[in-house]
């Protein structure tokens, strides 16, 4: 009587859909920070932008305006009457952007009060915000809806 050394057919499916279940794992993680650091970006970014047109805005008398383009996904930071683009920036293909009460162009006035205060929603497709652009010195806040 003669035994052949080697794994049985349910033992090597076992070993492979463990493997494949480790493996599965390990990418779906990356991808959830991956995701996680790109909102994040976006978010600091804009907020200096924000940061930036409002300084820019109280130290000259020449009109600097932000014009968010929901289509063609990105928003860009132009002055006054020639309308140049000082920063052009580009918003992540799968977000959508909702403009809900808000009106374009963003501006500041002199004191750094915005002009045209209103909300958007930003849809990430995980997660939605919706961005808060009040009345008054501050710039805007985020909630998460």
């Amino acid at each position: 009587m003669s035994r052949n050394a080697g794994f049985t057919f349910i033992e090597v499916m076992f070993v492979l859909s463990i493997t494949a279940f480790l493996m599965a794992l390990g990418v779906m993680f990356p991808l959830q920070l991956l995701e996680k650091q790109e909102r994040n970006d976006f978010f600091q970014l804009f907020e200096s932008d924000l940061l930036f047109l409002q300084q820019k805005s109280m130290l000259s008398s020449e009109r600097y305006t932000l014009y968010i383009d929901p289509e063609a996904h990105k928003y860009s930071i132009r002055t006054g009457g020639t309308a140049k683009i000082l920063v052009s920036r580009k918003i992540p293909e799968s977000w959508k952007i909702e403009l809900r009460t808000l009106k374009m162009p963003i501006s500041f006035n002199l004191k750094g009060t915005i002009k045209q205060p209103g909300t958007m929603v930003i849809d990430t497709g995980r997660k939605r915000y919706k961005v808060v652009f009040p009345f008054g010195k501050g710039r805007h806040y985020y909630e998460e809806l």
